[in-house]
């Protein structure tokens, strides 16, 4: 805006939009311009359009309705990986279920039909937490979030991350398994597949499963990304099990992996997924 500095001006969070509801996402950015906080780079109706944004803005933060689990909006904040991916701000009606929203490094909830006043008590936390985390000069205001979820810290400590969403975690070597008082430590070559089920994620090995604590998000931030793919928003798979792919309508592949098992991939990892591959995308 005229007449602030270049300082303030890189402070702004870069924030994006992604609701199907024209009404709303109207509505939302006639809000969120009247702060000067906020720099909205898009905004956004489907999932597909809302990757694309998310690769080229780049965006800090971001206003989310997942709407239904099939309609792969949660899947949009995955297409940013480590450092860089964002905090979000769920958008939901009163008493509406956010099925899924245990994956998504989620700051705070917006209820719909939003308004000034709660908009406005949203962004002065998101403010506040990340006052509270401190940021060096010339940064995304978001790089150094840290604490795992959100505002009011009140979730526990994840065991993958080490008590917290800390900037740039160890990998893993070997993964721990916890059970009857006694730890296990699983080789990750033996692992298959991981599939999400809420605020655990169950790990796939041969015909064997270990159910342990923690997201799929977190967990993928300790994985070698060349060895363990994120697929869909509930599944991360190693790449070396995948023996055949076929190619369903609507963009997603089908894996069929050297265990006898079939995955579906999600559609706004298709792109990365064909890469990984050497398919062209």
């Amino acid at each position: 805006m005229p007449g602030q500095s270049s300082h303030s001006r890189a402070a702004r969070l870069r924030t994006l939009i992604v609701d199907h509801d024209h009404a709303t996402r109207a509505q939302l950015e006639r809000l969120l311009c009247r702060h000067q906080e906020v720099e909205l780079v898009a905004a956004c109706a489907t999932a597909r359009a809302a990757a694309e944004a998310m690769k080229r803005r780049r965006p800090d933060l971001v206003f989310l309705d997942p709407g239904r689990p099939e309609e792969g909006g949660l899947e949009v904040v995955d297409v940013l990986r480590g450092r860089r991916r964002p905090a979000v701000v769920l958008m939901a009606a009163a008493g509406a279920p956010l099925p899924g929203a245990e994956e998504v490094h989620e700051v705070d909830r917006l209820v719909k039909p939003c308004d000034r006043v709660a908009l406005q008590a949203v962004l002065a936390r998101v403010v506040s937490r990340l006052a509270a985390g401190g940021r060096p000069a010339g940064t995304s205001p978001l790089d150094r979030f840290s604490g795992g979820g959100r505002v009011a810290g009140t979730s526990p400590p994840d065991r993958f991350s080490g008590g917290g969403r800390v900037a740039g975690p160890p990998p893993l070597g070997r993964l721990p398994i916890e059970g009857a008082g006694r730890i296990q430590f699983l080789d990750l070559a033996a692992i298959d597949y991981i599939r999400a089920e809420g605020k655990y994620a169950r790990i796939h090995v041969g015909s064997r499963t270990h159910l342990v604590r923690g997201t799929l998000t977190l967990l993928q931030e300790r994985l070698d990304p060349r060895t363990f793919l994120r697929v869909h928003r509930s599944l991360i798979v190693r790449l070396d099990r995948i023996r055949e792919v076929e190619i369903l309508r609507h963009g997603e592949l089908r894996l069929f992996l050297s265990t006898g098992d079939s995955l579906i991939s999600g559609r706004t990892y298709r792109d990365q997924l064909r890469l990984s591959l050497g398919l062209p995308t």
